[in-house]
């Protein structure tokens, strides 16, 4: 019984496309800046965060060694890598 229900919006949507077709450019077009203007909005409200999980204590401590450049010590296990790079870590 589902299987006919979606055969049946499919089919009004069919016939929908039918009658506006002149329309259906316009509102693809516009779902689709809608889209891309939705995704600069939410990237630019929602910045990156850090990982500052420890690799050995997996508990939040990771700082770093020397700003701008690579190299992290946790600060809850004493864990230290001269060479590990976390991205944004220099921001927070």
């Amino acid at each position: 019984m589902l299987q006919v229900f979606w055969l049946a919006v499919i089919a009004g949507l069919i016939f929908l496309t039918f009658l506006i077709r002149d329309w259906v450019p316009y509102l693809v077009g516009g779902m689709l800046a809608l889209l891309f203007l939705t995704w600069i909005v939410v990237s630019s409200m929602w910045p990156s965060k850090p990982d500052r999980r420890c690799p050995r204590c997996e508990r939040e401590g990771l700082v770093k060694i020397r700003r701008g450049e690579p190299g992290v010590r946790c600060d809850k296990c004493g864990f230290r890598d001269e060479e590990l790079h976390v991205a944004y870590l220099d921001d927070w």
